[in-house]
């Protein structure tokens, strides 16, 4: 099968530009939010997405909580409008859509709009629906991602949410200019690595292509710092590969999914150092003398190499370690879908959106 001209690959590579872009041109990029936002008051924030969108907001939500000082909750749109009754009258919502037109943010951004709430749209695309619906827009500054799993897109809306918050923690004197420079450097260290994982990952995927092909299972374990990348590796490959593929944090997956492992289940764990990494190996060990199930690892640990594991010095920063640990999800899920017969740069159906109303035109 070849390759298109824009795909989903490349864009995995082009990650690390698109973040370095949204740093660099950060003044221009959220000068209208920041002008909108000064002086008045806000003492939490909804930020509120669907699919990617949502996984990014998981993502950025630790830095932007600590650094600006206020409670950031991340919600799915239908979760708003259907069931949140009870509100600080002094809070900001961000709605997140890359497309820029996701009906259930709109909906959101709407009813947050009626109950006088500050408003902030976020979208990757220009004159979209979602604009009119916010008092005013940031764009996700990344460029073109013609693929229909975004990958480029998720990794770019973390940089916009935490830089977002970042410059509102210094416009709101809760951080120096100083201590924000430094955490972007952070950030730009992790995503500079991008394109290096990215071929160490195609390279164990090829060592491990002829038993992944076999798999009609697979389940994603994460925790602290990698939930996001959890999230968002479980929809790309499900995505890509149109299979059963979940994901859990790893003690939810203990309160009774543990059952269902059998000899035919693919378990993927994103090991990330801390207080619950060796749980995880000890989990791992578990299920393949237990059931013989099919182990794999991403991991910074150098004691887990061996042919199933990806191990790769990782930065593993508390804020940013979802935006690096994605991207071997990311390759599996392209590098599957082709070896499987897949071109998942094709939606299954173009028109799905339309049908049932979940975007608006």
């Amino acid at each position: 099968m070849e390759y298109r001209e824009w795909d989903m690959y490349d864009y995995i590579l082009e990650s690390k530009a698109a973040v370095r872009n949204i740093v660099e041109n950060q003044d221009t990029i959220f000068e209208q939010a920041l002008n909108y936002c000064k002086e008045k008051k806000f003492e939490q924030i909804y930020i509120l997405g669907s699919g990617t969108s949502y996984h990014a907001s998981v993502a950025a939500k630790k830095i932007v909580e600590d650094k600006l000082g206020v409670k950031v909750i991340n919600m799915y749109p239908m979760e708003f409008v259907d069931n949140e009754q009870v509100f600080n009258p002094n809070t900001l919502v961000i709605g997140v859509s890359h497309a820029g037109r996701s009906s259930s943010t709109i909906r959101a951004l709407d009813k947050a709009r009626e109950l006088g709430f500050l408003t902030i749209a976020m979208t990757a695309e220009r004159e979209r629906p979602i604009t009119e619906h916010a008092d005013c827009c940031v764009y996700i500054e990344i460029g073109d991602e013609f693929a229909g799993p975004k990958t480029k897109g998720y990794i770019g809306s973390i940089a916009t949410i935490a830089m977002l918050g970042l410059k509102l923690a210094v416009q709101n004197e809760k951080i120096e200019e100083k201590e924000k420079q430094d955490l972007e450097k952070r950030m730009l260290d992790t995503s500079d690595q991008i394109p290096d994982i990215a071929e160490r990952a195609w390279a164990w995927y090829r060592e491990n292509a002829e038993n992944l092909k076999k798999c009609r299972r697979l389940i994603v374990l994460g925790y602290e710092s990698c939930m996001s990348a959890m999230l968002e590796g479980t929809l790309k490959i499900l995505e890509a590969v149109r299979y059963s593929v979940v994901g859990y944090e790893m003690e939810e997956f203990m309160h009774g999914v543990y059952h269902s492992i059998d000899q035919d289940t693919y378990l993927l764990y994103l090991g990330c150092p801390g207080k619950h990494y060796q749980r995880m190996v000890n989990m791992m060990k578990y299920f393949g003398e237990r059931d013989h199930a099919h182990n794999y690892m991403v991991t910074s640990e150098k004691e887990q190499e061996s042919k199933e594991n990806f191990v790769y010095p990782f930065q593993n920063d508390p804020y940013f370690a979802s935006m690096e640990y994605v991207v071997p999800l990311q390759v599996i899920a392209r590098k599957l879908s082709l070896d499987l017969g897949i071109d998942c740069n094709i939606s299954s159906d173009p028109n799905f959106h339309k049908k049932m109303g979940s975007y608006t035109y």
